[in-house]
């Protein structure tokens, strides 16, 4: 996956509206569901939390479908990118004890994923606000790209793919 410029005014403007119409379509329909279900099966007086329940899953189930069948129109590209890129972070995440230990060696795709990693995280903590972690970050930035230069080799963002991950093992 390779990282892109997002608009990050655009990005949360997106991000926001999608966000209260998947919970006002939720619980509408969680809501209407269960209301139903309790008209057409519950119990006066009774416990009808399996009903509530049921309500609430088919709600998650058709608002889960919509955001499938809508993810690839023009104005989710950006809450799509942002998506795929977390799960990206999170693979690389699942393997950074074997990355690191790797980049130590100076193991050229160790670093990639690496640099990869820095700067997609770097990336994401600015379109999400996330300045607590920043200055940190961006002095792993720099410890990294001084240690690719001073081993003379050049790589970008570019260079990562997948596949980089299985072949560190």
């Amino acid at each position: 996956m390779q990282l892109k410029t997002i608009d990050k005014a655009l990005y949360r403007k997106r991000l926001n509206r999608v966000i209260a119409a998947v919970i006002i379509v939720l619980m509408v329909l969680s809501l209407g569901v269960s209301t139903l279900l309790i008209q057409l099966f519950g119990e006066p007086g009774g416990s009808n939390f399996t009903l509530n329940l049921m309500g609430v899953v088919m709600g998650a189930i058709v608002v889960g479908g919509a955001l499938r069948r809508f993810r690839m129109h023009p104005y989710m590209t950006e809450v799509l990118y942002v998506w795929q890129l977390k799960q990206e972070l999170n693979r690389i995440y699942r393997k950074s004890a074997k990355i690191k230990a790797a980049a130590e060696t100076n193991n050229l795709k160790a670093l990639t994923i690496m640099n990869y990693n820095l700067k997609a995280c770097a990336q994401l903590y600015e379109l999400d606000d996330n300045d607590l972690t920043l200055s940190d970050l961006k002095l792993e930035i720099k410890a990294l790209d001084r240690k690719i230069a001073d081993l003379g080799l050049t790589i970008n963002t570019d260079d990562y793919h997948k596949e980089l991950l299985n072949e560190l093992d």
